[in-house]
């Protein structure tokens, strides 16, 4: 079930989010299994996963040892705000106020695709402004991480 659309929707002021049609139809078999909300570690933004994605996330890092410091911060950071979110018969998620509030969510909201069951959920205009801070490195950036991925050509 890989996300392979940006979306961008419309967020209410009670933080309920309707999810597009696209995206609907590619997550059809994670839609009863829910979703889990999380703080981003690297911006000011969410992470959100399908139930079986995060499972996975979670697996890792529960086999990490909690008796080592750098690993108890990690977890620590890694939980930080995580919520499991269900769909309403409207097919709407409802994002809790304190997620909304951290990532400076507003009423256009970007959902990004990010990796298999997991998007990020942006304010629209720090989406943009993200995108923009990176534009000039954004090709030395391509060719350093993609340069040794075989190129087909059709």
């Amino acid at each position: 079930m890989q996300i392979l659309e940006t979306y961008i929707v419309k967020i209410d002021s009670k933080g309920r989010m309707a999810l597009p049609c696209g995206l609907k139809k590619g997550l059809s078999d994670a839609l009863e299994a829910g979703f889990y909300i999380r703080r981003s570690m690297s911006e000011r933004c969410l992470e959100m996963y399908t139930a079986p994605q995060w499972e996975s996330a979670l697996g890792k890092v529960q086999s990490l040892n909690p008796y080592i410091r750098e690993n108890r911060s990690f977890i620590r950071r890694f939980m930080a705000g995580v919520k499991y979110l269900t769909i309403d018969a409207a097919t709407r998620i409802n994002i809790p106020a304190e997620l909304t509030q951290w990532a400076g969510l507003e009423k256009e909201t970007v959902l990004s695709p990010v990796g298999e069951g997991m998007f990020e959920v942006w304010d629209k205009t720090s989406y943009e402004e993200v995108l923009a801070r990176d534009e000039d490195q954004y090709a030395s950036m391509a060719e350093r991480i993609m340069g040794d991925a075989p190129t087909h050509i059709l």
